[in-house]
């Protein structure tokens, strides 16, 4: 037990420093990467080409999250240059002048579909600036873009967090029928996401009272997404159950208002070329996220093109990417066409040049250090198991703290794994492959049923990712928010995170109680 505690140590450094010393983040990663290498080196006896494999392997990881985050920045800027900031406001005025259709349709609908078809950090990028078009502010629409995907992150990036992260684990069949709770409960929790989502981007001085006034939109706007992946999860599986309830919800939303302003004899829904053309680079690479998650055609992009390091230094840590099936992919085509037709549509104006690549470059510089740091922090924590003293990897060690537990406490802890194992990687696919192995034999040592055990493990890592220090650093740079940002989005996320984990603990003991 003593070495669980030890394992947990440089993770308790990196949070007690990430919130509540005033370190920038790249300072408090470093620190606590400090500490991790004392610990490594002296009670895990971590070799130094094991740590300088890890450190490798951080930095190519790193430079794949860099290259989306830079690539997505392109675009951003590429959409801005063709008015796009304008042209969301005037769309969604007219979709609906009520901002709460606005704001759910874009920081819930939407991120459930962008989760849906490509994850990883990915659905903030595009939701934040059309956020901040509409008027929300740049910390906000961080903020609820995060918590809007605490939900579809569970089966993001074409089902991947079950499909590959759990099944691999503990098997397909264990892993379906988790899944099969998981999107269950989501009809219940969807409702929380969303009165989060409008209590945070509330205008109105008594927030409890908007909210308690619009407690029929909450349900319908949370239901109009969770019902549809519901369905989609038991007649598609689960690579479609976020794309379809993404695109449902954002249908229905949008039909829920077209009704509202009729009622209210409101002129809505007349677009023109202006208003749609900017959006064309987001759509374009929604496209193409979607067909390159398409089995047939992601396995043959996936083999065509490897980058592939085996055993860095001979350690038998291996790096194996795949650029073609990455989301920078898409970001970068979309962007070097769109950059050409800006090029020929304003060639008397030179700036275009440089201008967009200056920009993009400047607001990646603050987030790329620390990404680098973090994830060096990560892979050294991952491969801590290769050492001298015999030990399993830290991260294992770590979660035995709960090994020895009862039944309740399992089921209550569960959630709060996932979610840490999110928070450190800033993957739920990366904790459910770390955790799920642990979360099944804790259950089976607590006379827990394992299904229910690990949907809490896939529901906690899907939240978790409302506080991965990666996806909050991309988030920012696309909102162009610098030093300090990280932390009031930790604070301002974490006390949602604490009631929803504890929530969905409470649903899985109402769940064992019911089944068993």
């Amino acid at each position: 037990m003593l070495i669980s505690f030890v394992a947990i140590a440089p993770i308790i450094v990196l949070i007690l420093l990430a919130f509540f010393s005033h370190r920038n983040f790249l300072t408090s990663a470093i620190l606590a990467l400090t500490a991790l290498l004392s610990i490594g080196v002296f009670v895990w006896q971590i070799t130094s080409t094991t740590i300088l494999a890890s450190a490798a392997k951080g930095v190519f990881v790193a430079l794949e999250i860099i290259a989306i985050i830079f690539s997505a920045l392109l675009v951003l800027e590429i959409f801005k240059k063709l008015g796009g900031e304008r042209a969301a406001q005037q769309i969604f005025d007219k979709i609906s002048p009520d901002y709460r259709v606005k704001i759910v349709l874009v920081a819930w609908a939407l991120i459930a579909f962008l989760e849906g078809i490509s994850g990883f950090g990915t659905p903030p990028m595009i939701a934040v600036p059309i956020l901040m078009a509409i008027g929300v502010t740049p910390i906000i629409s961080v903020i609820i873009s995060l918590i809007g995907g605490s939900l579809p992150v569970a089966f993001g990036a074409a089902g991947l967090p079950i499909m590959y992260g759990m099944a691999f684990v503990v098997g397909e069949s264990l892993a379906l029928e988790a899944a099969s709770i998981i999107v269950a409960l989501n009809i219940i929790t969807a409702p929380l996401v969303v009165a989060t989502i409008l209590f945070i981007a509330s205008k109105e001085k008594n927030r409890w009272r908007e909210m308690r006034n619009n407690i029929f939109f909450i349900i319908f706007a949370s239901l109009a997404v969770s019902v549809p992946s519901f369905v989609a999860f038991h007649l598609l599986g689960p690579e479609l159950t976020s794309i379809v309830g993404g695109i449902g919800g954002m249908l229905i939303i949008s039909l829920y208002a077209f009704v509202e302003n009729i009622l209210k004899k409101i002129k809505t829904l007349k677009f023109s070329i202006q208003n749609i053309f900017p959006f064309a680079p987001y759509i374009i690479v929604a496209i193409l996220l979607t067909v390159t998650r398409i089995y047939y055609i992601n396995n043959f992009l996936r083999e065509a093109w490897v980058i592939d390091i085996p055993s860095i230094f001979g350690t038998g840590i291996n790096y194996s990417f795949s650029p073609l099936v990455s989301p920078s992919a898409a970001f970068f085509a979309v962007a070097i066409v769109f950059f050409v037709y800006l090029l020929i549509r304003d060639r008397d104006d030179h700036k275009y040049k440089t201008e967009i690549i200056n920009n993009a470059a400047q607001k990646l510089i603050k987030p790329a250090a620390a990404l680098i740091t973090i994830l060096i922090f990560v892979q050294i924590m991952f491969n801590s198991g290769i050492n001298n003293a015999g030990l399993p990897n830290m991260i294992v060690s770590a979660a035995y703290i709960f090994s020895g537990a009862g039944q309740v406490v399992i089921l209550l802890a569960a959630p709060f794994i996932g979610a840490l194992g999110a928070f450190i990687a800033g993957s739920a696919t990366v904790s459910n492959l770390l955790f799920s192995s642990i979360q099944q034999s804790t259950a089976l040592m607590s006379g827990s049923k394992e299904s229910i055990v690990l949907a809490m493990q896939g529901m906690g890592s899907a939240a978790g990712n409302v506080i991965a220090i990666h996806n909050i650093l991309a988030a920012l740079a696309i909102a162009g928010l610098g030093a300090h940002s990280e932390r009031k989005v930790l604070r301002a996320n974490l006390p949602y995170l604490v009631i929803y984990l504890v929530f969905t603990g409470i649903l899985g003991l109402v769940v064992t109680a019911i089944i068993v």
